[in-house]
């Protein structure tokens, strides 16, 4: 099956996030069988047409739709309407003249210049199931919301031949009837989000660190810098933990908008000495700061299927979430971690506390089920739904 990948992501590293994260899945996945559109954010690679591109060491056919500077700051014109200035320009010197089965892409911005007939043999992959826009780093895009639903969102997503979302029923359910019922919850299959098994596992001597009487105790969390991941949440609810429980520190992984913001309210708190922002890091380094730390946390308001928390489980990492898409499916309760309904401070604190209790090897042992969401599995998996 031929696999024509249009996206507005470099393929590498940039931006971050969920949707970049599964093409960092995908391409190793199959190789060079797949033909990529995307963006440059190196300056010497031509844009507007095909060339030959390397990427993790596999030469792929590459279509440079714009050269981007990568940066982490909010830009003035929003990405999502740049996004939409570069596949307009580009869309039908992409798909003409070039052999294809299948146009496979991530965002909605792609989906909505694809041509019409195209749209048949078109897999439009949900990263999350939520309105983008209403988690959007602009105010005034919250506003929107509604409308980007009902006249860009809903209505190319309605034409594709396969949509996919990285979502439980319940997240499916919810996005059905935001489309008023024209996209019925049983229609959107799920795809959970995959992890690499050769990067991120247990290391031998996690089961004697995570059960260790150390003094100090790490928690440690991964994702994008943005008030939707909670980060206020979290710090809060560290403080807390830290103050009736052990000598303990917080590690952030990522880069993003809020940096400054929560390096802010650190200093408010007092919690420089507690606290730590490490910035971006390669999968090979997250990886070991999850096999170091003792519990993993997130406190994000909405998520679609967590590659973060897939990561987490699958280096046998004990963890305290708040109840997002995915969380259910991944932590059981007393089992690997906890699950955190609410959004108050102190009963994240208490479940941090209550986690670093759990056994570490018998939650290595518990997350040897979710070997299933491995990359190993995703090239059959997806082309068993591209081949019905």
């Amino acid at each position: 099956m031929k696999i024509l990948v249009i996206d507005n992501v470099n393929f590498i590293n940039y931006p971050t996030g969920g949707i970049m994260a599964f093409y960092r899945t995908l391409l190793p996945a199959f190789g060079n069988d797949i033909k990529l559109a995307g963006i440059c954010t190196d300056t010497s690679c031509p844009t507007g047409k095909w060339i030959k591109k390397n990427i993790f060491d596999i030469e792929f056919d590459f279509f440079s739709m714009a050269n981007i500077k990568p940066s982490a700051k909010k830009p003035l014109v929003p990405e999502r309407i740049q996004n939409c200035f570069h596949v307009k320009k580009h869309i039908q010197k992409i798909t003409k003249g070039i052999d294809f089965d299948v146009i496979l892409t991530q965002t909605p911005e792609v989906t909505y210049f694809i041509p019409t007939k195209l749209l048949k043999k078109t897999c439009f992959i949900l990263p999350g199931i939520e309105n983008p826009l209403s988690i959007s780093r602009y105010s005034w895009a919250k506003n929107l919301a509604t409308i980007y639903d009902k006249f860009f969102l809903m209505p190319k997503a309605r034409k594709v031949r396969w949509l996919l979302a990285a979502a439980d029923y319940e997240a499916r359910c919810k996005f059905s009837e935001r489309s008023k019922g024209k996209i019925k919850a049983e229609d959107i299959i799920p795809f959970p989000t995959r992890f690499d098994g050769s990067i991120y596992y247990p290391k031998r001597d996690t089961a004697e660190h995570g059960n260790s009487t150390s003094k100090e105790k790490t928690f440690v969390t991964v994702g994008r810098l943005g008030w939707f991941k909670g980060w206020k949440l979290m710090i809060d609810a560290f403080n807390i933990a830290q103050e009736k429980g052990p000598n303990s520190k917080l590690i952030f992984i990522g880069d993003g908008e809020d940096e400054k913001k929560i390096r802010n309210y650190i200093n408010e708190k007092h919690l420089n000495e507690k606290i730590e922002l490490v910035g971006k890091k390669h999968p090979a380094e997250i990886a070991e700061y999850l096999n170091k730390a003792d519990v993993f946390i997130m406190g994000s308001m909405v998520e679609g299927w967590s590659t973060t928390l897939v990561e987490a489980c699958a280096c046998g990492i004990p963890c305290v979430v708040t109840r997002f898409s995915s969380a259910e499916e991944m932590v059981k309760e007393g089992e690997n971690g906890y699950i955190v309904k609410s959004r108050d401070e102190q009963e994240f604190a208490q479940r941090m506390l209550d986690a670093l209790q759990l056994d570490r090897n018998h939650v290595i042992e518990f997350d040897q089920q979710f070997e299933k969401y491995a990359i190993s599995h995703l090239k059959e998996d997806l082309l068993r739904v591209l081949e019905n």
